[in-house]
């Protein structure tokens, strides 16, 4: 799905991805009222502070598993050529990210449970540095990109 000029969205099946990933990680954050319960009780003050607290962490977890998912893919975009990759993603802080593909050592796919359920892998671009991902797109498509990139990355060794 293309966005603006030569921009590019990741699958609409990524939310659902992100939405099943947060809803488990956050899941762990209601076990502080757990601890809390277990060792101080839920008498008085301690009751009060205790609703809130699972009111609160149901809160988080909410806008986790329902708001941030659909936002972020919202706001992530993607595009190849022959001179760099360029990624643009975030919610509340905006990361614009250029990587020469001179400085591309390797790429891979990779799918975990998940993504492989909804069909998706995820394209992890290495330079020496860091470490890149796109995130969310179309098995046959992710091989695809992972070839390309591979092959712009040996022109750009080549014209070194």
């Amino acid at each position: 799905m293309t966005d603006r000029v030569g921009f590019y969205k990741v699958s609409p099946r990524t939310i659902r991805v992100w939405r099943i990933s947060n809803a488990i990680s956050y899941f762990f954050y209601f076990g502080i009222p757990a601890v809390y319960y277990a060792i101080l009780g839920a008498d008085g003050f301690h009751g009060w502070f205790l609703a809130f607290l699972i009111f609160a962490i149901l809160i988080v977890w909410s806008v986790a598993v329902f708001w941030f998912p659909y936002q972020n893919w919202r706001n992530w975009r993607y595009t190849i050529t022959q001179q760099e990759i360029e990624l643009k993603y975030g919610i509340f802080f905006k990361t614009h990210t250029l990587i020469p593909l001179s400085r591309v050592q390797h790429v891979n796919t990779r799918q975990g449970p998940i993504l492989r359920w909804q069909e998706l892998s995820t394209v992890t671009i290495s330079t020496a540095a860091t470490t890149h991902q796109i995130e969310g797109l179309d098995s046959t498509l992710a091989d695809r990109l992972r070839r390309k990139i591979s092959t712009y990355a040996r022109l750009a060794e080549e014209d070194v």
